[in-house]
């Protein structure tokens, strides 16, 4: 069940047609109260629910859910949604709700300051979307390091940090944790870190692979983590979207999904600048995936945390998957219903754990 830390927020007049500014078209009813409430454009709804083991509960910053509970709304494992202005960020979560967003994923790519950590809660307190909160350490040479702290510190210590943040700020997830072309031994303490630290919490990992185009550090990761014994039914490959055509994505996207991880395409919706593959080519690797017959093991997201690709200016935001790559799967042929589950049920699949002690 929900633990809720609000209750529900209704738009004020105000409010909803400031919204209807942002995003125009909306319908919009009455509420008994007087005020007005938006409703979303389009929604996404599950298809085939999953069944969950016992006890298993997906944590948000707005209490902890029964994984049943998302049964409605698309959620996206790996976004970046913290922020210091936090009004801006529950604005365009309002409007990206009105996409037919439910759950968003917030990435992090270092140990949050206590600023962050409160204004992340911040706009989860104002937020209608849930958010799951992850956390961990990022490498990637040529984009950015590890803090000189985290390159001293044992791997017995990255553990314990890990566990304790994990526990003390409310994660959800382990991610994004990164490698760069060339795993360094620093990088591969620090995944087996996060894979210790997954095994002793039960939460799930998502990571993240160069945008160059790098299938062979999709198998150093999970050769690295599964030495720790990880569960690959609680783990994503990151950004196997930037896999280039000649290099044979669904050789790769195969390879991942046979060892019972997640094919993370989680940059979509959006220009990269590290990663120039059309958006027509990301729609032929899920086409790819479906008639390989992998559609459990298919997660979309964009990876975007760019202001200027909020709605406010030129783009649709968080909500760019749902409104910009979706309606190209649509285009293509793919059926609304595999949609409905790649955005509803495989990610609570993948979100659902069973705490440790």
């Amino acid at each position: 069940m929900t633990i809720p830390k609000h209750q529900s927020h209704r738009y004020t007049r105000r409010e909803a047609l400031g919204l209807l500014g942002t995003a125009a078209g909306a319908g919009v009813v009455a509420a008994s109260t007087g005020t007005l409430a938006v409703e979303a454009q389009q929604s996404f709804t599950s298809v085939d629910p999953p069944t969950f083991p016992a006890g298993a509960l997906i944590r948000t910053l707005q209490g902890d859910l029964d994984p049943t509970e998302l049964a409605t709304g698309a959620t996206l494992f790996h976004e970046h949604v913290g922020r210091e202005d936090v009004d801006l960020a529950v604005e365009e979560l309002r409007v990206c709700a009105f996409d037919g967003l439910g759950c968003i994923v917030d990435a992090s790519t270092g140990r949050r300051t206590p600023e962050q950590v409160r204004d992340l809660n911040a706009i989860a307190d104002r937020s209608e979307v849930k958010i799951v909160m992850a956390g961990g350490y990022f490498e990637d040479i040529g984009f950015a390091l590890y803090p000189v702290r985290v390159a001293g510190m044992s791997e017995d210590a990255l553990v314990e940090e890990l566990v304790t943040d994990a526990t003390a700020q409310r994660w959800g997830a382990f991610g994004e944790i990164a490698s760069s072309l060339e795993m360094r031994p620093d990088e591969r303490r620090v995944h087996r870190a996060v894979a210790r630290a997954h095994v002793r919490t039960g939460l799930p990992i998502f990571t993240h692979t160069p945008h160059e185009s790098c299938p062979s550090c999709a198998m150093e990761q999970m050769d690295v983590m599964e030495g720790q014994g990880v569960d690959f039914s609680h783990v994503v490959i990151g950004h196997m979207a930037t896999i280039r055509p000649e290099h044979d994505p669904l050789g790769t996207h195969t390879a991942i999904a046979r060892r019972g991880a997640f094919i993370g395409l989680d940059t979509l919706g959006h220009e990269m600048g590290r990663s120039d593959i059309p958006a027509a080519a990301k729609v032929r690797m899920v086409q790819d995936l479906l008639e390989a017959g992998l559609v459990d093991h298919i997660l979309l997201s964009s990876d975007m945390g760019n202001v200027r690709q909020f709605n406010r200016f030129y783009g649709h935001g968080w909500a760019s998957v749902l409104m910009q790559f979706v309606p190209k799967l649509r285009f293509a042929g793919v059926p609304e219903e595999t949609i409905r589950q790649i955005l509803v049920d495989n990610p609570r699949r993948f979100l659902a754990f069973v705490p440790k002690a």
